[in-house]
């Protein structure tokens, strides 16, 4: 099972995995063509995603008589199936033939973008068929090529039935996180289409947590992202939220796709994605980036171009001590050191995603989630605007204030629309400095002390991956003290093979597990 964190100062922390396919000029070679089982004992730190083509929620989603299809001796004409396109994970296909061998029966495929790592041969008898397009060509079993062409006729048969958006429930009054457990089945967001990633993602964002409130209120001037917004907000978050505590699957469908509009990824409207690019277009079309870094022993320079910001950290350690297992703080500090980076300012929240590897090459077995995160000064680093003395001067490590006033008077070119890439700090001695001479206008400054030494975050979510699907692990914070572990599958169960069930239900030894496995010999 593999995972991402969030932390935060109230209480909370999410987390998500998978593998983005930005940047890359190849498709992976798809899992089934390997002879290896993928979808058995799969931990936590592995990725799992690479195995999710395969599986696409086959079993939340998908007609039980498509992957009987051939097993079952249901009679197919094979010239009827040459040349249909077929979707798989995100990918189109083409059939170019039917092969038999041996015990098995395949389809030969032909992708319409190259295959990272295709060697040609069938896996089965380790020969070739027929000749298939350099780099594009694979086979797969004809249950997978039934199968989504069934979850494809589901699809359209589901879109037929769609309610529009002004007959979903709607909520306008702003809610405040639940305070108390919605539990048992219906509960939480209704799964559809492959939409458990962004079920687990909404759902550790905005059930038990108000961090990531700011996001449906940031202010747009384009209509179809303000359309987006009043959906994500009076649709799902604030249903969520309330009495009736059950989102339909037709509010994430619409909200999905309008994402599809609004990026420009059709994709987005059907295709199971990693929860990473659903938050990577939140973070694109608002502008939500909170998490600043910049290189240490820097000060941020005339138009901040040396501040990065981020809605996560994509963590990476090569592990270079060969270990077992670590824990996210320790993955955390080695990620950014391997950069080098520092945290420029400290976040209201973190999402850390775990680090991406093949199940042949990842860096650990085992990463155990911390229940909090400490933000010292080995990870954050202030630099007063004026002087540009740092916190890692040990006489005035604690000596540090954010003043909005002066810094939009001060440094009003470090303000970019783009990013929001300002970092407020001032040290005590060029603060003082600045109010020196206001007078009456100082009452209208409000000065505040960063405190770096004790600023901690705490764990409030996790969400995992395993055998393509998604669930979380989401803390309701009932009192200050007080709070219990939830977990959350959106398609926990399934109805008559067209309806599917989420559930919420406690997990009274969650903590207990972590701190369990902190101290065991197996994993250390």
């Amino acid at each position: 099972m593999a995972s991402q964190w969030s932390y935060s100062d109230h209480g909370t922390a999410m987390s998500g995995a998978g593998s983005s396919s930005t940047g890359n000029t190849k498709s992976e070679l798809p899992s089934y063509y390997n002879a290896t089982d993928q979808t058995k004992n799969i931990p936590m730190g592995s990725s799992a995603d690479r195995s999710r083509i395969t599986t696409n929620d086959s079993n939340h989603g998908t007609s039980t008589t498509a992957t009987k299809q051939s097993e079952t001796g249901v009679k197919f004409n094979p010239s009827e199936m040459l040349e249909k396109v077929v979707r798989l994970g995100n990918s189109l296909y083409r059939v170019k033939a039917y092969i038999p061998c041996g015990n098995k029966q395949l389809f030969a495929l032909e992708s319409e973008k190259p295959l990272r790592g295709y060697d040609g041969v069938c896996p089965v008898c380790a020969k070739q068929h027929i000749l298939l397009a350099e780099s594009r060509g694979f086979y797969v079993a004809v249950d997978s090529v039934f199968q989504a062409l069934e979850q494809k006729k589901l699809e359209e048969e589901r879109l037929q039935g769609r309610k529009s958006i002004d007959r979903l429930d709607s909520v306008k009054e702003n809610l405040p996180p639940l305070k108390s457990p919605i539990l048992g089945q219906n509960k939480g967001i209704e799964g559809d289409s492959n939409s458990c990633y962004m079920d687990a993602t909404i759902f550790c964002m905005f059930a038990y947590s108000n961090v990531f409130d700011s996001l449906l209120n940031v202010k747009t001037e384009k209509k179809s992202l303000t359309q987006l917004q009043k959906l994500l907000r009076e649709n799902i978050v604030h249903v969520l939220r309330s009495n009736i505590g059950f989102v339909e699957r037709d509010a994430l469908y619409h909200l999905r796709t309008q994402l599809s509009e609004a990026t420009g990824d059709s994709s987005f409207k059907d295709v199971e994605k990693d929860p990473t690019e659903f938050l990577r277009a939140l973070e694109g079309l608002f502008n939500f980036a909170p998490l600043k870094t910049i290189a240490p022993d820097q000060p941020p320079n005339a138009t901040a171009s040396n501040i990065t910001t981020n809605i996560m950290w994509e963590m990476f350690d090569p592990n270079p001590h060969n270990m077992l297992s670590t824990n996210i703080a320790t993955i955390f500090l080695n990620s950014l050191s391997e950069i080098p980076a520092k945290l420029a300012t400290i976040p209201p929240f973190l999402i850390l995603v775990a680090p991406r590897h093949t199940r042949s090459q990842r860096s650990y077995r085992y990463i155990i989630p911390d229940r909090q995160i400490a933000l010292d000064n080995k990870i954050v680093q202030l630099v007063c605007l004026k002087c540009q003395l740092t916190n890692h001067n040990s006489d005035r490590a604690n000596d540090f204030y954010s003043c909005e006033s002066c810094f939009a008077r001060e440094s009003p070119s470090l303000i970019t629309p783009e990013t929001d890439a300002k970092i407020v700090c001032y040290c005590s001695t060029c603060l003082s400095e600045l109010h020196r001479d206001l007078g009456k206008e100082l009452i209208n400054h409000n000065a505040r002390r960063i405190p770096v030494e004790q600023h901690k975050l705490n764990l409030f979510a996790v969400l995992c991956i395993e055998v393509a699907h998604y669930v979380a692990f989401v803390k309701c914070q009932k009192q200050q003290e007080q709070h219990e572990w939830l977990f959350f599958d959106s398609m926990s169960d399934r109805i008559h093979n067209e309806k599917n069930i989420p559930l919420v239900d406690r997990v009274p030894d969650f903590e207990k597990w972590i701190e369990t496995a902190g101290k065991d010999n197996y994993f250390f």
